[in-house]
């Protein structure tokens, strides 16, 4: 249906473009002035391929001499090599190319006509070669195939990889037809041509199709006027001619049968007179034909994927003339050479074998041929190394026990050959070392039996052989005794090698520290056929141990308790060693490399300083001591003082460094605290005093000028009421006294309220009179009239005890610099103010919902303010915390233990009620 789809859409085209007027008459003569080119595969017999003069034959030949004659186009016609015709097409070289079927990667660059016919492709091999039955039982199989052939691709999704690519179909079969290659995949019409003019046709089978495929011609990607001319050309061309040309070439009529019905009648009669007498047993035949055929099939398909999955190397010949039928994909591993070229060349075979096993070889092959044969030798691959091959053949043989074929296997056993050899020295060796080595060595049977003990043993403990093969216990330090017996009946019991450590008495009577090794010797089933031990002298290591893990613990708990690490790095070699101190103060494991992590970790602005440093005592050949950041793998920073000196050989090269490094960050933050808090206090008594001064002033002038001012007024009047008084004769009004009194009153009122008012910024009468509390509320309602800044003031609960004086002042103090701070920074409009008792402790909050102070702004050195509610608050026991949200506002928490700050008075009181 595709087909006739794509022939009717182009028929259509071409009626469009001739219904249209397209092509004119102007455009015809152009286009038969000029020649279509095209490119053919050369050897595509019978469609294309070249005669022995060389000259250009074949069925699209001829069609394409029809397509001239029907156009009076001139048509190029090219033979190539079909990968390179594919090449320049692609290329642009030529205008159509023929016999191409259709696949996705050639519709991207190419433009198809519709099929004109079909082509089928099969398997060829050898009649031998038996369970070749369709794509996938080719995986093993040298497979020949034409270069540029879709096959290939085809072959290789399959799971063949062992494809041998040739030029032409010519080239294929010249290869099969000298035993090179045994099965190769081509189209039919191609192959059986080839095969038939070699005279080899007879040797070889064929599969059934395995692909089938649509031979088409194809232009140019867009090139609609060629497609065009070229469909209608074709077209134009009588089906009876095209007939005639597939008979010239096949021989016969492709689509006529006429010619045989009437022979077909004749054998129809005689094929229903034998198949009226042969049906039945034909049948039973046929099914144990096919059961058969199947289980042979899945023998030989089991069979192929063993031999192609195993390591060795199965190999299958002719017995009478050494062909290679099969040999499995490690062969090319083994031996270094490519399976084809046994297939090619047997005698490969042999000039891969080492020359002075060649003979060898040959004669165990030849001499036990019909009996089989197994021989070692040795197989020298293409990159020159050396192998040894342990090689089986056996024959096989048909049912009149004749050898008809030869099989074998070959194994890798240059592994165990080594093996072999070095065990031999390795006993040599081994003989060698037990009568020389300076350590005990001996041997007991599995029931306790001392058997064999060196000259070191007999030497150490001062007996003979036999003494010391009859007391092996006698040299046991007592107290080792039962436990030295409990452990061997555990090993002998489990079989594991093990270790202790144990006292053995000397000839002098001194008993010394021995690391004990036992070995056992286990035979083919496991069983432990004997023991093997050695006996070391481990005396000096035990007290050097004990020492220096005395030692070394003791640096550890000295170096953990001053947070100091110690180092060493050996410059020649680029290694060094740190304490668990210096790995827990840089955060390292002991596994890390020195000193390439140490470097890493220190911070990037100092590190050129510390490299300078060490490059400097190296150079100058003295210590160095240093302070520098590190940067810790968990992002944390820490500050250390690190103190080296430089080890140097008898020439001044520097050998190693040594040194040890000490967290100060601490320190550092003390001493940065220290000084913080130092200019602090500086800069706050520079304010105290400067604000004394500024009070005082204040003070004065307001007594100057309001105090001084009201005193000037009262004593006017009062002079003016001595002087009318002291006037002779004269009486005053009773109206002008009661005046000028009034006056004098109200002059001394403004007076009294003058000095209340300063007396009050001083210290406010009501803190002393009615407490904290209401000072605190008296202080809000000021600063709310003064400043419009809405205050709202609330004690929780009853209200906490009032304080003693002291205390008082200073938390109305800080109240009163809290609000200060408000007014001068915070830009609120509401203050919140809680006193409240919580925990045993006075509790004052003021809240504000200003921008909110900042960590920057309470750090600053500038901040007096915070700083002195701290130290009003730090003198009388309490603590200030200032802690402020962006554009939610600032919050001050005074908190002051109760019992340190009650008035005298309230403690009386609480004394008195529990009386």
């Amino acid at each position: 249906m595709a087909f006739a789809d794509r022939k009717w859409r182009w028929c259509l085209v071409v009626s469009l473009a001739l219904l249209s007027g397209w092509p004119s008459l102007t455009a015809q003569r152009a286009r038969r002035s000029r020649a279509i080119r095209v490119v053919i595969d050369v050897d595509y017999a019978p469609y294309s391929f070249q005669s022995s003069e060389g000259k250009l034959q074949g069925i699209v030949i001829d069609q394409w001499i029809l397509w001239e004659k029907k156009t009076g186009i001139r048509a190029e016609v090219h033979a190539l090599q079909w990968a390179e015709a594919l090449d320049d097409m692609r290329a642009g070289e030529f205008d159509v190319i023929e016999n191409i079927f259709e696949t996705p990667e050639r519709r991207k660059y190419l433009d198809f006509t519709a099929p004109y016919t079909t082509v089928k492709a099969s398997i060829f091999f050898r009649n031998e070669i038996s369970g070749i039955t369709g794509i996938a039982s080719l995986k093993g199989f040298p497979v020949g195939a034409k270069a540029g052939d879709q096959h290939i691709q085809r072959l290789k999704e399959a799971g063949v990889t062992t494809i041998i690519v040739f030029e032409s179909y010519d080239d294929i079969v010249e290869a099969a037809k000298q035993r090179k290659i045994n099965v190769f995949v081509a189209d039919e019409p191609a192959a059986l041509y080839r095969l038939n003019k070699a005279h080899i046709a007879s040797e070889f089978r064929r599969s059934a199709p395995i692909f089938h495929d649509q031979l088409r011609r194809a232009v140019r990607k867009g090139d609609v006027e060629t497609m065009a001319v070229l469909t209608s050309g074709f077209l134009a061309i009588d089906r009876n001619e095209l007939t005639k040309i597939d008979e010239k070439w096949f021989g016969t009529s492709i689509n006529d049968y006429s010619r045989y019905l009437v022979w077909a009648g004749y054998v129809a009669v005689a094929a229903l007179l034998l198949i009226a007498v042969l049906a039945a047993w034909n049948r039973t035949l046929r099914r144990r034909i096919l059961q058969r055929t199947a289980a042979l099939r899945e023998s030989e398909e089991r069979f192929r994927q063993i031999a192609e999955n195993i390591r060795e190397v199965f190999w299958l010949t002719s017995f009478d003339s050494a062909r290679t039928l099969y040999v499995s994909p490690a062969y090319e591993e083994l031996y270094g050479q490519s399976p084809e070229s046994l297939y090619w060349d047997p005698r490969s075979f042999f000039e891969a074998l080492h020359p002075e096993d060649r003979i060898r070889v040959a004669e165990a092959m030849h001499k036990n041929g019909e009996l089989g044969f197994e021989v070692e030798y040795r197989v020298v691959r293409s990159d020159g190394s050396v192998r040894w091959i342990r090689d089986r053949g056996f024959p096989i043989r048909d049912e009149a026990e004749r050898v008809y074929r030869y099989a074998g296997i070959a194994e890798d056993i240059t592994e165990w050959k080594r093996a072999a050899d070095a065990l031999k020295e390795a006993e040599d060796r081994v003989r060698l070392i037990i009568d020389t080595i300076p350590a005990m060595v001996w041997s007991l049977r599995p029931d306790g039996v001392l058997d064999f003990v060196n000259q070191r043993w007999l030497d150490y403990v001062g007996v003979s052989f036999e003494e010391a093969l009859q007391g092996p216990m006698r040299a046991l330090h007592t107290d080792d005794v039962s436990r030295t017996l409990c452990r061997w009946r555990d090993d002998n019991a489990s079989g594991q090698p093990s270790q202790d450590e144990v006292r053995l008495r000397r000839a002098d009577g001194e008993y010394r520290w021995f690391l004990i090794r036992t070995v056992p010797l286990t035979d083919e089933d496991g069983k432990i056929v004997k023991w093997y031990g050695t006996s070391t002298d481990i005396e000096d290591r035990k007290r050097a141990e004990e020492k220096l893990a005395r030692s070394e613990h003791q640096l550890v708990e000295a170096q953990s308790t001053a947070h100091v690490g110690s180092w060493e790095w050996d410059v020649r070699a680029n290694v060094g060693t740190w304490s668990e101190e210096y790995c827990r103060l840089f955060g390292l494991r002991p596994s890390d490399t020195f000193p390439d992590e140490a470097l890493s970790l220190i911070h990037p602005d100092d590190r050129d300083r510390v490299l300078k440093t060490a490059d400097r005592a190296m150079n100058r050949r003295e210590p160095y001591e240093i302070d520098y950041r590190i940067v810790r793998k968990d992002g944390s920073e820490r500050v250390v003082h690190s103190i080296a000196n430089v080890s140097r050989d008898e020439t001044g090269a520097p050998i190693r460094f040594f040194g040890a490094t000490q967290d100060v960050t601490d320190l550092k933050r003390a001493e940065a605290d220290l000084n913080i808090t130092t200019e602090q206090m500086r800069a706050l008594s520079v304010r105290l005093r400067s604000t004394r001064e500024e009070e005082g002033i204040r003070i004065a002038r307001e007594i100057h000028d309001e105090v001084g001012a009201t005193l000037t007024s009262l004593r006017w009047e009062v002079e003016g009421i001595k002087k009318k008084l002291s006037e002779p004769g004269k009486v005053l009004p009773a109206a002008d006294v009661n005046e000028k009194v009034a006056t004098t009153l109200d002059l001394i009122d403004t007076l009294i309220s003058e000095i209340r008012r300063i007396a009050s910024d001083l210290r406010p009468v009501v803190l002393d009179v009615l407490g904290v509390k209401e000072a605190i509320e008296w202080q809000a309602q000021e600063f709310q009239a003064r400043t419009g800044i809405s205050v709202h003031c609330d004690s929780i609960g009853t209200g906490p005890a009032d304080l003693n004086p002291e205390h008082a002042t200073a938390v109305f103090r800080i109240f009163q610099e809290a609000l200060t701070n408000t007014l001068r920074h915070a830009q609120a409009t509401r203050v919140d103010v809680t006193m409240e008792e919580e925990a045993g402790a006075y509790v004052l909050k003021i809240r504000d919902n200003g921008r909110g102070i900042t960590e920057q702004e309470k750090a600053r050195p500038s901040s007096l303010g915070l700083l002195g509610m701290r130290e009003r608050a730090g003198l009388i026991g309490g603590e200030v915390d200032v802690a402020g949200v962006s554009l939610q506002g600032t919050t001050v928490t005074v908190r002051l233990p109760i019992a340190a700050a009650c008035s005298e008075k309230d403690r009386d009181s609480t004394r008195r009620a529990h009386v």
